[in-house]
């Protein structure tokens, strides 16, 4: 196979948006495009024409008892499959992770800061088209989508080095630049700025709201507020830079009216319950990207003083949110803390699931989840809702209704999500 290098800045006439041409924009690029292998034009050409059916992937990460890892990717023309095994999956070494633009698969590999597509036919067979190397770059974890955000077909954002992004086009798989304007603060009383990924996986229609967040080298203080950063999705500039009044945000999401919520996910409930931090909080921008200071709560007035994180807007006013059971603990607050308590916060057995109703100001437990659960979380796949709840050893996926009723949909190995691809 030949591979065709640019060393060119490929913002071209297709109709899409260019960077703008100044001293942000400062990478020259070496882009990798590799034709599949293992199949002429003939081949291509019969994949694409069996191309017509819908296209699901599941994701499943399979930890060995040395803490190794193992991806596995499974396709499927249906969400209603009764079983998934590891048997039907492609195994992906590493770190690796995995997103869907243009009706294609995106995987980035744990091994290499390489994203690599795939199309899949109605067969559901793989055919690999592009690998894009982000070498040139010093990304802590490859090119790892859990930390990107989708613009539109054409541009793509990849955070690196604290404020900076990389700018990519997921379709033609090009490489446009870099951009390293910011407002950000790199340190806030001697604590890191932390972009805070893309954990829930929102796609934002227009500009990107990218939350960061400030810790110490042991992920133990946080600071009080929590930047966001609006993007423009012409220009891709930073257009402001929004201080939310709540540590660690790392959590979006968005309701119907187009308010967007921030929650925070790594920062914990100790150092509040020592009286040592403030207590996490959840953020509210409004369609007009501006904060709404008569939202911001820590929903204890709710959770009869218990403290929430992860929280989700679901829809019609409610979502989910984890809550941290202190009473489970048999632990003095007032007495110093101790290493012991420190492993107890994360264990599952103290968080469990509630239900969260903004409109009347109100919390209860969600009963359809029986387990206690730190690890759950939600997809939204065509019209219908799928709530994941870790178990021993895999995950089971429920279907949720619209009114949070939950029906036992399937059981896989490891730790699963699912998208659509086309």
């Amino acid at each position: 196979m030949l591979s065709h290098v640019k060393e060119t800045l490929n913002a071209s006439s297709k109709g899409r948006s260019k960077l703008p041409s100044r001293g942000a924009l400062t990478a020259l690029v070496t882009v990798l495009a590799l034709p599949a292998c293992g199949g002429d034009d003939s081949t291509i050409a019969g994949a694409q024409a069996g191309m017509d059916g819908p296209v699901y992937a599941m994701m499943s990460t399979v930890y060995a008892d040395t803490g190794d890892r193992s991806v596995y990717f499974a396709v499927t023309s249906s969400l209603d499959v009764e079983e998934l095994s590891l048997d039907q999956a492609r195994e992906f070494g590493g770190v690796a992770n995995y997103s869907a633009v243009g009706g294609r698969l995106l995987i980035s590999s744990g091994e290499a800061p390489t994203i690599t597509a795939f199309d899949i036919d109605d067969a559901m067979e793989w055919h690999e088209r592009d690998t894009l190397g982000f070498g040139a770059y010093p990304l802590s974890d490859n090119a790892n989508f859990f930390s990107q955000h989708l613009v539109d077909e054409h541009h793509m954002y990849l955070p690196y080095d604290g404020y900076k992004r990389i700018i990519w086009d997921p379709t033609d798989f090009e490489i446009d630049g870099v951009m390293d304007d910011t407002n950000l603060e790199l340190d806030r009383d001697g604590l890191i700025l932390e972009p805070a990924g893309n954990r829930s996986g929102i796609r934002y229609d227009g500009h990107v709201m990218m939350p960061f967040f400030y810790h110490d080298e042991e992920w133990y203080e946080f600071a009080a507020s929590s930047p966001i950063a609006v993007y423009d999705p012409e220009t891709h500039e930073e257009e402001q830079v929004i201080d939310a009044p709540c540590s660690g945000l790392a959590i979006a999401s968005r309701d119907e009216v187009g308010n967007t919520y921030f929650s925070p996910y790594d920062y914990g409930p100790l150092l509040p319950l020592y009286g040592l931090g403030p207590m996490p909080c959840v953020a509210r921008l409004t369609p007009e990207r501006e904060l709404d200071v008569d939202f911001t709560t820590d929903m204890t007035q709710w959770t009869e003083g218990r403290i929430v994180n992860n929280f989700r807007y679901i829809r019609d006013g409610w979502g989910l949110a984890n809550v941290f059971h202190q009473e489970r603990l048999d632990v003095d607050f007032d007495a110093p803390m101790t290493a012991e308590i420190q492993d107890q916060v994360w264990e599952e057995a103290n968080w469990s699931v509630w239900r969260i109703d903004l409109e009347h100001g109100e919390a209860r437990p969600f009963d359809a989840v029986e387990v206690p659960t730190f690890g759950w979380n939600l997809m939204e796949i065509d019209g219908r809702s799928f709530l994941t709840i870790p178990s021993e050893g895999g995950t089971v996926i429920y279907e949720m209704d619209a009114d949070g009723n939950l029906s036992e949909h399937l059981t896989v190995t490891g730790d699963a999500s699912w998208i659509r691809v086309r």
